[in-house]
C-alpha cells in the first residue's frame, strides 16, 4: 500500500482542521436561540471560520421577500440603513450561487461601497439557503491589497451557511412560539383577573349590602363590615395593579430572565416596604422567555402573598437554570401558611392565588409546592422544565 505523499497528507489535515472548526462553530450558533443575537454570533463566527478582516449579513423578509429584514456586521460599525438592493451585495440571494471575486470594484456589476463603509479588496459571498429557502446573503471581504479568498474558503463557507440558515430558520419559529406563548399568558392573565376581581366585587357588594341593612340595629357590626369591605376594594385594588404591571412585563419580549426578575423583586420592595433579596445562579439569560414570564409570575403573585399574608419584614427570591431547568423560591420570615391555605383553595377569594399559580405551573409541566419553614415562614418552589412535555 502506497502512503500519501506530504502534499496530500497536508491537504488532508487542513480539511480535517476545517471540518472540526466548521462542527465548532456551528454548535455555537445552533445553542443561541433568540434571533439577533445569533445573527451577530453567525457573522463573527464567520470571519473567524474564514479569516476574513470584515463580514455581513443580509437576512430576507419571509413575508416580503424583496425586503430585508436584517443587516448585521462584524470587523465595521456598519452603515446606518440597510443596502439598496443594487451591486453585487444582493447578488448571492438573487441568484442562489456563490460569488468570489478578487477585486470587488472591479466586478462588472459592482456599483461602489455605502457611505462610511471601509474600502473592499477580494470579496466573497454565498447565499442562506435551506433545502429550496433561501433567507439572505453572507459575505465577507479584506481590505484592498490583503489576500485573496480561495476555493477551499468558499466551500467551507458554504456548508457553513448550510448551518447558518437551519439556525436562522429555527430561531423564527422559536420566537413565533414564543409570541404565542405570551399571547396564550395575557389571555391567562385576564380570565385570572376577571375571576378574582369579579369574586372580590360580589363579596364586596355584599359586605355594603349587609352593613347598610345592620346600620340602625348593630353599628357595631355594621362598622366591622365596613372595614372589611374596605379590605376587599384594596385587595382588587391590588390585584389590578398587579395585573397591570404583569402585562406591562410582557410587552418586552427581548428581555432576559434576570433583568425580568430584577425588576419584580424592586418594584414589590418599592411599593411595599419589604425589603426583598435576588439570588441567582446559572446562565438565566439563556432561559427561554416564555418561561421567564411563567416564572415571573409565580414570583409576583408570591410577594403579593408575603404583602398580605405574611406579615414578614423580607422576603428572598431565589432564582438559578441548569441549562434543563428552571428552579425559583419565594421565601419569607412571617406567621407562616394556615392549613386551610395548604389544603387547597377554600372560601370565596381566599388563596385562589395560590391555586392560579399551581395550575399555571403544571401547564408548563413543572412542579409546584408550597410549605411552612421550619424556622418560621412561608416557601413557594416551583421547577420549570425548559421544555413542556406536549413539545
Amino acid at each position: 500500500m502506497v502512503s500519501p505523499g506530504p502534499e496530500p497528507t497536508r491537504m488532508l489535515r487542513r480539511k480535517v482542521q476545517e471540518l472540526n472548526a466548521l462542527i465548532e462553530v456551528s454548535t455555537r450558533i445552533t445553542s443561541h436561540m433568540a434571533l439577533e443575537p445569533l445573527l451577530q454570533t453567525v457573522v463573527d463566527a464567520a470571519r473567524e471560520l474564514i479569516g476574513a478582516e470584515m463580514g455581513g449579513l443580509l437576512v430576507l423578509d419571509p413575508e416580503a421577500p424583496g425586503r430585508y429584514e436584517y443587516f448585521t456586521v462584524s470587523g465595521w460599525p456598519g452603515p446606518a440603513g440597510f443596502p439598496e438592493g443594487r451591486g453585487i451585495f444582493a447578488l448571492p440571494h438573487k441568484t442562489g450561487s456563490p460569488l468570489r471575486v478578487a477585486t470587488l470594484p472591479e466586478h462588472p456589476l459592482s456599483v461602489g461601497t455605502p457611505a462610511g463603509h471601509p474600502p473592499v479588496g477580494a470579496f466573497l459571498a454565498v447565499p442562506l439557503a435551506m433545502r429550496d429557502r433561501i433567507l439572505g446573503s453572507l459575505f465577507l471581504a479584506h481590505e484592498p491589497g490583503g489576500a485573496l479568498f480561495t476555493t477551499e474558503d468558499e466551500e467551507l463557507l458554504l456548508a457553513f451557511s448550510t448551518q447558518a440558515a437551519i439556525a436562522i430558520d429555527n430561531a423564527r419559529l422559536y420566537s413565533k412560539s414564543e409570541e404565542l406563548a405570551v399571547l396564550k399568558e395575557r389571555t391567562r392573565i385576564s380570565q385570572q383577573l376577571h375571576d378574582s376581581v369579579s369574586q372580590i366585587l360580589f363579596a364586596l357588594g355584599i359586605e355594603v349590602d349587609q352593613a347598610l341593612k345592620g346600620l340602625r340595629a348593630n353599628q357595631h357590626a355594621a362598622i366591622e363590615r365596613l372595614i372589611r369591605a374596605k379590605q376587599l376594594a384594596a385587595e382588587g385594588a391590588s390585584e389590578i395593579r398587579a395585573a397591570i404591571f404583569s402585562l406591562a412585563q410582557d410587552t418586552d419580549l427581548g428581555r432576559p430572565a434576570s433583568l425580568v426578575f430584577e425588576d419584580l423583586v424592586q418594584h414589590f420592595e418599592q411599593e411595599s416596604g419589604i425589603r426583598t433579596t435576588l439570588v441567582t445562579r446559572g446562565s438565566l439569560d439563556m432561559v427561554p422567555r416564555a418561561l421567564a414570564a411563567c416564572a415571573g409570575k409565580i414570583i409576583s403573585e408570591s410577594l403579593t402573598n408575603v404583602r398580605r399574608h405574611s406579615q414578614s419584614s423580607v422576603a428572598f427570591v431565589a432564582a438559578g437554570f441548569d441549562g434543563e431547568t428552571l428552579v425559583v423560591s419565594i421565601q419569607d420570615a412571617g406567621q407562616g401558611i394556615d392549613d386551610d391555605a395548604l389544603a387547597g383553595p377554600t372560601g370565596l377569594t381566599a388563596h385562589y392565588g395560590l391555586h392560579a399559580m399551581r395550575s399555571l405551573v403544571e401547564e408548563f409541566g413543572g412542579d409546584f409546592s408550597v410549605f411552612r419553614n421550619d424556622e418560621g415562614g412561608t416557601t413557594v418552589r416551583v421547577q420549570l422544565p425548559r421544555k413542556a412535555p406536549h413539545e
